[in-house]
């Protein structure tokens, strides 16, 4: 997720909105509010009858900022589903005069990073809103056992990065979306004694939670200490698991695809998630033939171009990925901040 929107002429403080009462806390620190800052009402977000609206929101947002944001009422309804997504608790809405004009939510997880995501209207900015957001989304945190969070931000964005940086966020790495349309591909040539094999040979889900947990380890933006498979198994589809093991078989590799996986207005792009690989196997090149067996695994399953996308790689995997013909399109600063 990203945090969009914020303008770098913001006052960076809180914009003294009345103490808003939630159902288990409140936030008395909030000042008595200015004149012109009392028109905006913050309250939970309620999906029955917010869902559209939201939808709107995220869609004007993004056509002014082009942070490449998932905005449509599939995604939304998706979040439901989420760990951690509540709304009755973790999800704010900000109107005006009955429109939507802010959004925020934390995913709270207990043990790991906490994630977090704020938008605001172009016409609002400025007036402090984004800080408030931002300040409901700790106040709920700091109630978990959650030690740090994470927050994004488009690279390109610099009233976001700018705002992130005024609250005492630091940048912990870099995630982000790439895309490749070559038609030929050279062969993946798998060293000897290594061996991929696709997720139905082997069926058992704990491989799978094993390659997130180990292979993914310490790389920002993917969750740590992982216990469950199943929303990535379902999201990718088990034949679209790609794992790796060296001679000893040993597991320590994992990348997925997707076909026709990603719809934007660019059209329709199978998805591959970048792979994984345990550290001593990050810095010696591995990525290359496991990227190139999943986009054969594709090719075979049609002809889209293919959208790469990227969470905590270092740069020699990024290097490895523009030598296969991606090119980066949209890149996001990772912020972390640790909670007291």
């Amino acid at each position: 997720m990203l945090f969009l929107n914020q303008n770098p002429n913001d006052t960076f403080q809180n914009p003294g909105f009345p103490i808003y009462q939630f159902p288990k806390y409140q936030f008395p620190n909030i000042p008595t509010p200015m004149p012109h800052f009392r028109k905006f009402l913050i309250r939970h977000y309620v999906p029955e009858q917010d869902l559209s609206s939201l939808a709107r929101l995220l869609t004007e947002v993004e056509s002014i900022d082009r942070d490449g944001e998932e905005i449509s009422e599939e995604f939304l309804r998706s979040m439901l589903k989420w760990p951690y997504f509540d709304p009755t608790q973790n999800v704010w809405i900000a109107e005006l005069d009955g429109k939507f004009v802010g959004y925020s939510q934390i995913l709270p997880r207990l043990t790991g990073n906490s994630t977090m995501y704020i938008v605001v209207h172009p016409s609002q900015r400025r007036k402090g809103l984004g800080s408030t957001l931002l300040s409901l989304a700790l106040a709920r945190a700091r109630e978990t056992t959650a030690k740090t969070f994470l927050i994004y931000a488009t690279r390109k964005n610099a009233a976001s990065n700018a705002f992130l940086l005024h609250h005492g966020l630091e940048v912990a790495g870099t995630s982000g979306v790439m895309v490749a349309s070559m038609a030929k591909l050279p062969q993946a040539e798998v060293p000897s004694g290594y061996v991929i094999r696709r997720y139905p040979e082997l069926g058992n889900p704990q491989i799978v939670v094993q390659a997130l947990d180990q292979c993914y380890k310490d790389m920002v933006g993917h969750s740590q200490n992982v216990t469950s498979a199943n929303r990535y198994i379902n999201h990718y589809g088990a034949e679209g698991i790609h794992l790796l093991f060296d001679e000893n078989e040993s597991l320590i590799g994992i990348c997925a695809g997707k076909p026709e996986g990603k719809t934007d207005e660019g059209g329709v792009f199978d998805l591959l998630d970048a792979p994984g690989l345990i550290k001593e196997y990050r810095h010696i090149g591995f990525q290359r033939f496991l990227v190139l067996t999943v986009m054969h695994w594709l090719r075979e399953k049609g002809a889209h171009p293919i959208t790469l996308e990227y969470w905590g790689d270092e740069e020699d995997a990024l290097a490895i990925y523009r030598d296969l013909g991606f090119e980066l399109v949209n890149q996001q600063l990772t912020y972390h901040k640790e909670l007291q």
